[in-house]
């Protein structure tokens, strides 16, 4: 058995949430989009917030129409919500830290 099957399998629900919202489309294309438009770093906050809610509203309705690869239900209530927050939250820095190096190779300031 490789190692990634075993990890996979030795997942456990709460785990799953995570990897889930780490790997979920929409917050990855989302996030990485909003962060590198953001012009401050302040607005990322703003860029996770939107790209976890879009995700998560997403994702509930991937599940009601029962299209999901996710049996998870929803025991684990706002945590959904939480996780995919944060992984927004991390995919905007990504983006954002990707539009900066581009502009600095490119030899245009970022903006004041």
């Amino acid at each position: 058995m490789p190692l990634w099957e075993k990890v996979l399998v030795d997942l456990q629900p709460f785990h799953w949430l995570i990897v889930e919202a780490f790997l979920d489309p929409v917050v990855i294309l989302i996030g990485l989009f909003v962060g590198w438009k953001a012009d401050q770093a302040g607005k990322l906050i703003i860029a996770g917030l939107a790209a976890g809610l879009a995700g998560t509203v997403v994702a509930f309705i991937v599940r009601q129409v029962g299209l999901s690869w996710f049996d998870g239900g929803y025991e684990f209530g706002g945590a959904h919500a939480f996780f995919r927050i944060f992984a927004g939250f991390v995919w905007s820095i990504a983006g954002y830290l990707a539009a900066r190096i581009r502009d600095r190779r490119a030899g245009k300031s970022p903006p004041v």
